[in-house]
């Protein structure tokens, strides 16, 4: 099984970040929108807030730590080591977490519309 990165293509930001990534990657990753899955209701709404990656292993990566495991296979990996350290990771996830919850929010709104 390859790592395989879950992420929403109907977003720009998120499609330009991915492009960039699957240049550097070459063949490391496998790169899914989230979309085109055939998910249940619930799993789809979790997966488009934040970046999801399975890897290799089968265990899955979220959110931040989903960012960092894409990070720690590239040069540029060692900056998610410094944002590893107890009290930077609590700051930096939580700024993550708020901006992708407003991301979702500003994207999709309220889920009862999308029924």
């Amino acid at each position: 099984m390859k790592n395989t990165v879950y992420y929403d293509a109907q977003c720009p930001l998120c499609s330009k970040e991915i492009a960039l990534w699957r240049k550097l990657s070459g063949e490391r990753f496998e790169f899914k929108d989230v979309h085109s899955q055939n998910f249940a209701r619930q799993q789809r709404t979790n997966m488009l807030k934040v970046l999801h990656l399975r890897d290799e292993k089968g265990s899955w990566h979220i959110g931040l730590n989903a960012n960092f495991k894409l990070w720690r296979s590239h040069p540029i990996g060692w900056i998610s080591y410094c944002f590893s350290i107890p009290g930077i990771y609590w700051l930096v996830n939580h700024y993550y977490n708020v901006w992708a919850e407003r991301r979702y929010e500003k994207r999709y709104g309220c889920e009862q519309c999308q029924l």
